[in-house]
């Protein structure tokens, strides 16, 4: 066990840009992947902290989760003299949440680390000297404090640390600088209001950040406000079925312009989203689980004024899952494919931009009594 989160946490640690489509990062766990995310509702490992920390308050003792995910991406643009690609790498990615709830205890606490956003993108090939590379790595470090009020209702409140790092280069201009100072909040609750039903609310407020680089140079941007809500059902003790809706605020993403010295210019006009997801979950014996998933992402960027600094598009994804105990850890499992819709864009970034995403996700879950 020892050696397996000393590698999961030098993945971590190492990890560089990744996951280079749209800014927000969605797939939190390999059990929470594998049901497309919808999993306010039911969360039900310490990755409970990403999706919704009151679900710790189900979870006696010490638990620990752990994993990483691989990410594979193939994105381009059609333009009038042929396809360009987007050259910007995938690498994997990793995380870890931690929670402690006594037994018979009302009250519990969390802390895990993950990367929340995240973009890369080289558009340099199609549109040199206006769309060059933009990376931006935000993690998200969370501490919550958890209160069961009784068995069927606990709520959450927490502190999120965003931890930024970015490069913007147009042409032979290049930006360079990270923060960390930016701070936000948010709250949850779960619910179950009566036997074989369970009901999930996440709140999460945005924060500013604002990059220092060399000489005067500065990048300040805004993250978005989160909410989702769920509710999940059971079937006969083995089915599981839940439904999720979230609303992005990403109208507070004005822009990622660089001002000072080496001054650039990237507009945005992104418009508020919502993402529906649902997940299946078969226990088909104890402590083994299969799962299958289906979300619909909708882009912010609007077809009129397209940026590809933050190339986000409609997006279909599917997902399938297992997890179960071996080696006395519990291991979860998961493939995410996401197609995008084809967008056709007008104005200073025309073309047709086409963008496809696999992920495998994997997690080992450990709880202490």
């Amino acid at each position: 066990m020892k050696r397996i989160l000393f590698f999961l946490g030098s993945l971590f640690m190492g990890s560089a840009w990744a996951y280079a489509g749209g800014f927000v990062q969605p797939d939190q766990s390999a059990s929470g992947a594998g049901v497309a995310n919808a999993y306010v509702a039911t969360a039900d490992d310490a990755s409970a902290l990403a999706y919704n920390p009151a679900g710790i308050a189900w979870q006696s003792g010490i638990s620990v989760t752990a994993g990483f995910r691989m990410n594979w991406r193939d994105s381009s643009v059609v333009l009038p003299a042929g396809t360009a690609p987007n050259d910007g790498n995938e690498t994997s990615i990793g995380y870890i949440y931690a929670s402690r709830m006594p037994h018979d205890g009302r009250l519990g606490v969390g802390v895990g680390i993950s990367p929340l956003y995240k973009a890369n993108n080289d558009w340099g090939t199609a549109f040199p000297g206006t769309a060059g590379i933009t990376k931006l790595m935000i993690d998200h470090a969370t501490l919550d404090v958890i209160y069961a009020i009784n068995s069927d209702l606990a709520f959450a409140v927490g502190s999120d640390w965003y931890i930024t790092r970015a490069t913007l280069s147009q042409g032979t201009t290049t930006f360079q600088g990270n923060d960390l100072t930016s701070f936000g909040g948010h709250a949850s609750l779960l619910w179950k209001p009566i036997p074989a039903w369970s009901t999930g609310l996440m709140f999460r407020s945005g924060s500013s950040v604002s990059i220092s680089g060399q000489a005067n140079d500065t990048l300040s941007f805004k993250l978005p406000d989160e909410v989702t809500a769920g509710i999940a059902h059971d079937f006969a003790d083995v089915w599981r079925l839940e439904a999720d809706v979230k609303w992005t605020r990403w109208s507070a993403l004005k822009n990622l312009n660089v001002t000072g010295t080496s001054a650039q210019l990237n507009p945005l006009d992104l418009r508020d989203t919502v993402t529906v997801m649902t997940g299946l979950t078969w226990t088909w014996r104890q402590n083994s689980q299969l799962r299958a998933g289906y979300a619909y992402d909708q882009g912010a960027n609007r077809s009129a004024s397209f940026n590809p600094v933050i190339a986000d598009q409609d997006g279909h994804r599917i997902s399938l899952g297992a997890g179960g105990d071996a080696y006395g850890v519990h291991m979860d499992l998961a493939y995410t494919y996401t197609y995008f819709t084809d967008q056709a864009v007008t104005g200073t970034y025309a073309g047709t931009y086409r963008d496809r995403k696999q992920a495998v996700n994997f997690s080992v879950s450990k709880t202490f009594d």
